[in-house]
């Protein structure tokens, strides 16, 4: 059986990647691999912060001194993140372990494009010492195989699908998961939303999220936006409720890898408007499962929520394909036959 140490946030922390770990340590059973999970970093104070990174050190060191460790299966994005994952890199190394660098960074490459050359130099040497990169897109394949010499898989995020689709076409209530942001373009979606005007008053935005709260706050009082909702985080036990009685999710952002709050509303029937950038082509088929336009174009954007707002038939025939569409690649099972097969092959 290959032991494999999974590295990353506590699965019960705020972010697609915790999300992502939290879906492993709920749904992943095999008779071929183990996995020991290792949280590095978890909400708090700074000093909690550095208890949880140092106490991950010492885990870690603790495993592969007294058992055979085969996979060090590390969670990472970008700035902080990448660096701290590095220590856990030369560890791993310093053990003879294999290394799985697990990239969920969809700014990565504005990143490493603002570092300094020999900072750049670090970060590739790092890169070139893995056994494997996973990526969640075709994308950042051609990106990392670019950039270095190890191999590239695309590995998409996995969702828990249900067996028949519940979308509730008769709501009225929209919602956009994610950080509230420039980046997640949620002032263009706010400006969209006052763009609509009084013929869509009845419908309810709830932006569900943390980030510049206090900036949304006074764009949506200045405004007089009195259709849209702060929901502020949304723990995993509300989740579901609030799956269950969404009309759209929106999230035309910037810049994303494959988004969890995607794949989890198309799970659900919930049809996306989204933007054209990642990963989230690859599961978005604009017209057909769901709407994509291009960042930062809020005509564009206001015209996709009047359009499916409009259209009944229209939300139910990409309720359906989107709910179909996740089901066929993105479910949990699928993924995890697919996860089992890899770590076979390192």
């Amino acid at each position: 059986m290959k032991k494999v140490i999974m590295i990353g946030p506590a699965s019960v922390s705020k972010g697609g990647i915790a999300t992502v770990i939290a879906n492993f340590e709920k749904t992943f059973s095999s008779n071929k691999v183990k996995i020991h999970y290792i949280a590095s970093w978890k909400e708090g104070n700074p000093l909690f912060k550095l208890w949880m990174f140092v106490k991950a050190i010492m885990q870690l060191c603790y495993l592969a001194i007294t058992q055979k460790i085969d996979i060090v299966h590390i969670h990472t994005s970008q700035k902080g993140s990448l660096y701290r994952k590095m220590i856990f890199i030369n560890i791993a190394k310093l053990f003879r372990c294999k290394v799985m660098l697990h990239m969920h960074g969809s700014r990565f490459g504005i990143f490493y494009d603002k570092q300094p050359r020999f900072l750049q130099k670090t970060i590739v040497n790092h890169l070139d010492r893995l056994d494997h990169i996973i990526v969640l897109s075709d994308a950042w394949k051609a990106y990392y195989e670019n950039l270095c010499d190890t191999p590239v898989t695309v590995m998409e995020n996995a969702v828990e699908v249900p067996l028949s689709n519940p979308y509730t076409n008769t709501s009225k209530t929209i919602v956009t998961f994610g950080n509230v942001s420039q980046e997640k373009g949620s002032y263009d979606l706010l400006r969209a939303i006052q763009s609509l005007g009084a013929a869509y008053k009845e419908y309810e935005f709830i932006f569900y999220g943390i980030g510049d709260i206090p900036t949304a706050e006074a764009e949506i009082k200045q405004n007089n936006l009195t259709n849209v909702t702060l929901g502020g985080w949304v723990e995993s036990n509300q989740k579901q409720n609030i799956l269950e009685n969404a009309l759209l999710h929106i999230l035309p952002s910037y810049h994303e890898a494959l988004p969890m709050a995607v794949l989890e509303t198309m799970a659900h029937g919930i049809p996306n408007i989204s933007t054209n950038v990642g990963g989230i082509p690859q599961i978005i088929e604009n017209q057909r499962n769901g709407l994509l336009i291009e960042p930062g174009e809020v005509t564009d954007l206001k015209q996709a929520i009047a359009d499916l707002l409009d259209n009944e038939a229209t939300r139910q025939e990409m309720s359906g394909k989107a709910h179909q569409a996740v089901q066929a690649k993105f479910s949990i099972d699928a993924c995890n036959r697919k996860w089992e097969e890899l770590y076979a092959t390192i």
